[in-house]
């Protein structure tokens, strides 16, 4: 590969954390920075990656396994002691009108270390009880284990609660 997807990732955080809004200023930040930050990213060509390659690697990337891994990451690097864990959906904003169109994600929040531990797509906001199942289903048991799980009014159903209680949470709805 031209450029390792390691890197790329790794290019696109800090981008972004740097106030990188789309692929194009991922880009454009990559070829921007000195070598020294690209060595240590893993990228290996004197310049960082076009648009075109940010582009292609964030379309071919599986997001589904990505969202997945990273959320079992996040996982393993702790929860606080009695932290809570809300659930809940958002829905993220379209560009361009009907080009890009908003998506609505239902994710388990972690209150204290402020970290998604996982999340799914919803056909909108009419359909999130689907994206709560699909998430709930995602947590590993150990995760809700001494954790009170908070929601909304659409959480207070029984096989939902079931679900929670059976991994070991404590229900806690607004």
């Amino acid at each position: 590969l031209e450029h390792p997807l390691g890197g790329v990732l790794a290019l696109a955080v800090c981008a972004v954390l740097c106030g990188a809004r789309s692929q194009y200023a991922v880009s454009q930040w990559g070829q921007d920075c000195g070598p020294e930050i690209r060595a240590a990213l893993g990228l290996k060509r004197e310049r960082g990656p076009s648009g075109a390659t940010v582009h292609r690697i964030f379309r071919r990337l599986d997001h589904a396994a990505f969202e997945r891994v990273l959320g079992q990451w996040f996982a393993a690097q702790g929860l606080q002691a009695g932290e809570a864990l809300a659930i809940d959906g958002k829905t993220l904003r379209g560009i361009h009108g009907e080009a890009v169109p908003s998506v609505h994600l239902v994710a388990a929040f972690a209150h204290q270390t402020r970290t998604v531990l996982a999340q799914a797509a919803t056909e909108g906001k009419g359909h999130e009880l689907a994206g709560v199942k699909a998430v709930l289903a995602a947590l590993p048991a150990r995760l809700l284990c001494g954790h009170v799980v908070t929601g909304d009014a659409l959480l207070a159903q029984r096989e939902l609660c079931r679900q929670i209680l059976a991994k070991g949470g404590t229900i806690s709805s607004c």
